[in-house]
């Protein structure tokens, strides 16, 4: 048996990036990242497991997928080829949303939604810090929906819809606080990767025009909103004029502010009520 050392080196020199290995060190010793490092001299505990998941790294299966994990915000979360693999930039709108629902609205318990979920990593994560508020899951993909089940730990300050964008909010009579979505947002096809394209599901990727399911949003919020609204998007970094455009047209009397990734790219618009 090989010990966690001589197995980090061996498949460094085949060029793999040392957080992917030690996604799987840790994984196949059932440590996290401190024990492993106190640990890195011992045999790791299935060889067999840790050398089949590089085999299939090698061969391009993603990381996460291969070990149905990927981390959000320091939490585990299940994924599988029906979510996206949540975002390192995604976490940004998470706090962002956290820390304008506290100066906006105090001790005032409110409603919040998160629309496109996937894995849950939005809503749920927003659910766990903001746990008096209520949150409202929701996602056209059943099988997506399902996965933001299991991923939701206990939590009882969420609620889940099936449906496509606000309808399920609108058949219901939902009115909200504060919406955040991070739809679908890729037109042009050959800008993706081909480990995403192949892996990822395209029902979470693809958008035309790339600002489709921004319009499906805009053009509601209305119906589904209280006074005093936030809505906050993730957006793909070359949409700032279009987005301006859509929200003169649905929300000519709303302030909105466009923000930046930690990769200094306009990733985030948020529009708040008057």
């Amino acid at each position: 048996m090989s010990t966690n050392r001589e197995l980090y080196f061996r498949y460094k020199k085949e060029g793999i990036s040392d957080a992917v290995i030690y996604f799987a060190l840790e994984e196949c010793n059932g440590f996290d990242h401190v024990a492993l490092t106190n640990k890195f001299d011992e045999e790791i505990k299935d060889e067999k497991r840790f050398i089949d998941a590089m085999n299939r790294y090698n061969s391009g299966e993603m990381i996460e997928y291969i070990f149905n994990k990927a981390y959000f915000l320091g939490k585990p979360f299940y994924v599988d080829n029906n979510v996206l693999i949540p975002r390192q930039e995604t976490e940004q709108l998470v706090l962002e949303t956290v820390q304008y629902i506290k100066e906006r609205f105090g001790d005032k318990i409110i409603t919040i939604a998160d629309v496109c979920t996937g894995s849950g990593a939005i809503g749920l994560s927003i659910a766990e810090r903001l746990k008096d508020d209520k949150v409202i899951i929701s996602d056209i993909s059943f099988k997506a929906l399902e996965i933001s089940k299991r991923n939701s730990d206990g939590l009882n300050n969420v609620e889940f819809l099936q449906g496509d964008m606000l309808k399920p909010f609108i058949e219901k009579g939902i009115k909200v606080d504060v919406l955040v979505c991070n739809p679908p947002y890729i037109e042009d096809i050959s800008t993706i990767d081909k480990k995403t394209w192949e892996q990822e599901p395209h029902l979470a990727l693809l958008a035309k025009p790339c600002t489709y399911f921004y319009e499906q949003v805009l053009k509601d919020y209305q119906k589904v909103t209280n006074s005093g609204y936030g809505l906050l998007f993730e957006i793909g970094e070359d949409m700032e004029n279009a987005m301006t455009k859509l929200i003169k047209k649905y929300c000519p009397n709303s302030r909105y502010i466009f923000k930046k990734d930690i990769y200094d790219k306009t990733r985030f618009v948020f529009i708040f009520d008057k």
